[in-house]
């Protein structure tokens, strides 16, 4: 049995929640799923009910930061697993990042996901690459990535400052990896909605670079 907790932000997933916490709940049976329905104006918060130990919903959307930290609060366990809602069947392989901490070879560990078809250039990821290497000395592959889990001990240096939209993992990274955490990427079977080359798909760049560039300057959105 892995004492562990699920995180899991949600805005507007309808179309792939049920099947991401359906694949967590097969595969993690005794876990606890906690779901952050922010401000989603869907069924989002009524499929994540029939799943989840705990749904937390907004009346508006506040951001993946906030929620995120909403979500760490809460839990309970050894060991917790942030996770986007719409991983679907492939949330299972989440069992990848919790084996090194358990072994004691990692502090927290970060998913690296094959890029699909309709991934976008890259820009804010190597934005974020510089970032990362400039404040810690560690470059990371996939710093952007919302697939991760970390041993509970580290929540005080997660929740001693608060976190905004997108920019949530770039800021964590460098907060964990400056207080001292060893980071551990692998490879990993997950996939997810990519959004694409198109106008929506820029736009939420975008908006991503904008979160991260107010994070980091410790503006509020």
């Amino acid at each position: 049995m892995i004492d562990i907790s699920f995180i899991i932000p949600a805005y507007n997933e309808e179309k792939r929640i049920g099947t991401t916490l359906a694949a967590i709940r097969k595969h993690f049976p005794s876990a606890e799923v906690i779901v952050i329905d922010d401000g989603s104006r869907d069924k989002t918060r009524e499929i994540a009910e029939m799943y989840a130990d705990k749904v937390i919903s907004s009346s508006i959307n506040k951001g993946k930061g906030y929620a995120m930290q909403q979500g760490w609060r809460l839990a309970t366990r050894t060991y917790i697993a942030c996770l986007d809602a719409d991983l679907e069947e492939s949330a299972k392989d989440v069992s990848s990042l919790i084996q090194p901490l358990q072994q004691g070879r990692a502090d927290v560990t970060i998913s690296i996901i094959k890029p699909g078809k309709k991934a976008g250039m890259g820009f804010v990821k190597r934005r974020v690459q510089s970032i990362v290497l400039r404040e810690t000395g560690v470059k990371l592959q996939a710093p952007l990535s919302g697939q991760r889990v970390f041993h509970r001990k580290w929540l005080p240096v997660l929740l001693r400052r608060s976190y905004h939209g997108f920019g949530i993992e770039t800021q964590m990274t460098i907060d964990l990896l400056q207080a001292g955490a060893k980071c551990l990427e692998i490879p990993t079977t997950m996939q997810h909605r990519e959004m694409g080359r198109d106008i929506k798909g820029f736009v939420h760049r975008m908006k991503q670079w904008a979160d991260i560039e107010r994070q980091l300057r410790g503006v509020r959105p």
